[in-house]
């Protein structure tokens, strides 16, 4: 028996020195994956923005398990999203997150109407303060290296990607309808066939349109969509 254990021990060094078993799909791997994530979500609620846990979670499961190159965000605000994401980059020691955003008020309120409540808030809100903020939450967090900020609007950022290029996209700007709309067509032919896309407030009546599109030409993930966000495939 010990002998048949011995054995068992050299195939299985023997594999993973051939990389036929992969480091990463080890026990051990995992559970080192589970203990950082516990660690990272911790500090979630103290993040500014309106990335709940639950979506904080599965987007870092997302990338834990496809492992991407390119990861672009569509409005970041004080990164409450970028944050998991760039966490779980940081963990896996590979890939980065584009965010980006103007942190600009006129910007933020494009097609509101003076008396909407979103064109009232986002005037009120000192969006540089914040820019700040997030900055700094980066470099507290050491996830700098993981976080390429680029601060301008989707439209200005669009010639930065390659058609096809973008793994994991995260379409989360300006909620009125022209504009959210224009962001899912932009960026789509951007995302690899087999990419995903997370679209978050599905249930503002303003972002149907973008999502109406967006499910033309992709799958929705059951398992990781609520009644508040969708994770989408992109069909290939």
């Amino acid at each position: 028996m010990k002998r048949i254990s011995t054995i068992l021990c050299t195939v299985i060094a023997l594999l993973t020195a051939f990389h036929l078993i992969q480091p990463r799909q080890s026990l051990a791997y995992f559970m080192d994956w589970e203990q950082y994530k516990k660690n990272v979500l911790f500090h979630q609620n103290t993040i500014p923005g309106w990335c709940c846990q639950e979506k904080a979670e599965h987007m870092m499961d997302l990338i834990y398990e496809v492992q991407p190159e390119i990861c672009v965000e569509i409005g970041v605000f004080g990164g409450s999203s970028i944050y998991p994401t760039a966490s779980a980059l940081k963990f896996l020691k590979q890939g980065t997150i584009h965010a980006i955003d103007s942190w600009s008020s006129p910007d933020c309120v494009e097609g509101y109407a003076s008396d909407d409540s979103n064109y009232q808030w986002w005037n009120k809100v000192d969006l540089e303060q914040v820019y700040l903020d997030f900055v700094n939450m980066l470099d507290h967090f050491r996830l700098s290296p993981y976080c390429a900020v680029m601060r301008m609007t989707g439209l200005k950022a669009l010639d930065q990607f390659a058609d096809e290029s973008i793994d994991i996209l995260h379409i989360d700007g300006n909620h009125t309808e022209d504009v959210a709309l224009s962001d899912a067509q932009m960026y789509l032919p951007k995302v690899k066939k087999g990419g995903y896309i997370w679209f978050d407030d599905v249930n503002w009546l303003t972002t149907h349109r973008a999502l109406e599109f967006l499910e033309l030409h992709c799958t929705k993930d059951e398992m990781r969509s609520t009644n508040e966000y969708f994770l989408l495939r992109k069909n290939s």
